[in-house]
């Protein structure tokens, strides 16, 4: 297989992803989410493995680096009034999602044009309803935040098996090429399937800054994509950069259990909007054997109803090994 692009040879990631509508000063519907992943350096997979990868076709781009990793989540959802015991019919739903999952990600250049290519497949497991212990962890975070405790979980979604598999592939163009300061643009094209998130979606982001470093840019949790990235950063130790970012995606929600309700048995549920977009802007502090991302988000009306637009931070830490 032949040698990475980009930077070289990509180690080992560790990354913690904590997002929260605190964060935007809001207290509603996706309310927190909470991931850590870990992805593998470099083709660091058994050779059955790879051999079993190599099968999946790769239309477009060669294939230079394969990586595998596991993630680990949880996230919670909901609606704008926390205070009332009884179900509110026309707000969405409490409901908690608790999962593992499995990520596959290749990295290459498109053929022709070698363009940089980030290829992510996921396959999340778990459960939806009160398993997911969401009630438990929201209320021990309002109790840190000394804020009033949510009085309705027990209308949440019932207990049930849930399942996304997702996939991404994102595009990597360089605007600027000078020394130290450089620009990028980073589409992206995916979709999930699942009765968790069923949706089509596309994106772009733009990136500047000082010393950008050769990944795909900051990811949600909500996306088919996983960051990747780790060492080498850059081209020598102890090396350092940072940039800003902002994006936009939409995407088209074909079937989602946190809006539609339980899959097998019937529950609340409100009457989602097919078509939905996202904003988002941060920046980034790239070190040697780190990076610390802030974010913050902002997501059109997700149902009808739905009195405005939803607000949420997050804070990311990557460990590269």
């Amino acid at each position: 297989m032949p040698e990475a692009h980009g930077a070289g040879r990509q180690g080992m990631a560790l990354e913690l992803t904590e997002e929260n509508d605190f964060f935007a000063g809001a207290d509603r519907h996706y309310t927190q989410g909470i991931r850590i992943n870990f992805i593998s350096a470099d083709n660091c997979i058994p050779g059955w493995s790879r051999r079993g990868i190599g099968l999946i076709p790769a239309p477009g781009f060669r294939v230079d680096a394969i990586r595998t990793g596991l993630e680990l989540g949880q996230s919670l959802y909901t609606p704008s009034d926390t205070s009332v015991e009884e179900p509110i019919l026309d707000d969405r739903p409490y409901a908690g999602w608790l999962y593992g999952g499995a990520i596959i990600q290749r990295r290459g250049v498109t053929r022709g044009l070698s363009v940089p290519v980030l290829e992510t497949m996921r396959i999340q497991l778990g459960i939806i309803g009160p398993g997911a212990m969401a009630g438990q962890t929201q209320d021990i975070i309002h109790f840190e935040l000394q804020c009033n405790r949510p009085k309705g979980w027990h209308n949440q979604l019932h207990n049930e098996p849930g399942l996304a598999l997702k996939y991404q592939r994102a595009w990597r163009w360089r605007l600027r090429r000078q020394r130290g300061w450089n620009a990028d643009l980073i589409p992206n094209a995916g979709m999930s399937v699942g009765n968790t998130d069923t949706s089509l979606r596309a994106g772009v982001t733009a990136r500047f800054g000082w010393r950008l470093p050769d990944d795909f840019g900051i990811q949600t949790i909500d996306s088919p994509g996983i960051t990747g990235g780790g060492r080498p950063g850059f081209s020598h130790p102890g090396a350092w950069g940072f940039y800003g970012f902002i994006g936009t995606e939409g995407k088209a929600v074909i079937y989602t259990a946190f809006l539609d309700g339980n899959l097998f048995e019937s529950s609340q549920s409100v009457d989602k909007r097919l078509l939905v977009a996202e904003f988002k802007s941060g920046l980034a502090l790239v070190l040697s054997a780190a990076d610390v991302a802030m974010t913050y988000s902002i997501r059109t009306e997700e149902f009808y109803g739905q009195e405005s637009f939803d607000t949420f931070g997050s804070v990311s830490v990557k460990l590269k090994f």
